[in-house]
């Protein structure tokens, strides 16, 4: 049978996709990889994944080659599509005669028919709550059912990897934000010091101070301490401190 013929295939490019998902993932090389592996274990003659980018809508491609690549942005330019419907829907998509079938999308049937392809299979990305794009088998003939199951478990591998994606990006915004704010926290004491130490008073009024100034000028409290750091700007001590 086909799909026991693809055995060891199949287990070998999982074991590839689990070991990217491990490492440090460029999602774009991944998916692409998902597209290449679809090719060659489904029989398709191409394989396109447009996904949502950066959490917006879909806007990005990978694709297993060119003439994939080309379809599915040319695709994008168009307010209905193949792919925008299978997510839409979260259904499984077949058109097996695409130049007598595929008249719902004329702009894609247009260019996938000059293209070389008559049938299309599209399955989509990511949960039914989630879903974050749609996996297209292009060719001339349609997948078997074992061809089918398989783009279903590589859509699932490529869903696991958007998310693997969009976790890695929170955790560099968290950790981006973390570092700014630790940073300006340590211009800041250090702008407090500079200023307890030349007004002689202690650094609890020296920082009430700096604020108060950042306040009434409508200044980054981080941007005037660094002010005050290198000499920039002159801050008056307020009549309210006195020196202690």
């Amino acid at each position: 049978m086909p799909a026991l013929a693809r055995g060891p295939d199949v287990a070998a490019a999982f074991a590839e996709l689990a070991e990217t998902l491990a490492s440090d993932l460029d999602i774009e090389k991944y998916l692409t990889a998902v597209c290449r592996h679809c090719v060659r274990l489904v029989d398709a003659e191409s394989a396109a994944i447009v996904y949502a980018g950066d959490g917006a809508g879909l806007s990005e491609v990978a694709a297993s080659d060119d003439r994939g690549r080309v379809l599915a942005r040319g695709a994008l330019s168009a307010a209905e599509g193949p792919w925008r419907d299978t997510v839409h829907s979260g259904q499984l998509i077949t058109i097996a005669d695409l130049p007598v079938q595929g008249q719902r999308w004329p702009l894609f049937t247009a260019m996938a028919v000059r293209a070389g392809f008559t049938t299309v299979t599209l399955v989509p990305v990511g949960p039914q709550a989630d879903r974050v794009g749609g996996l297209a088998l292009l060719g001339r003939t349609e997948p078997d059912i074992a061809g089918v199951l398989l783009a279903l478990s590589l859509a699932d591998a490529a869903a696991a990897g958007l998310a693997v994606s969009a976790e890695l990006r929170r955790q560099e915004t968290a950790i981006t934000q973390l570092q700014s704010a630790l940073a300006s926290r340590i211009v800041i004491e250090q702008a407090k010091g500079i200023l307890a130490e030349r007004w002689k008073v202690t650094p609890d009024e020296a920082f009430s101070a700096l604020r108060g100034q950042a306040r009434s000028s409508q200044q980054v409290l981080a941007d005037l301490a660094r002010a005050v750091i290198s000499g920039t700007t002159d801050l008056a001590r307020p009549d309210s401190v006195k020196p202690t």
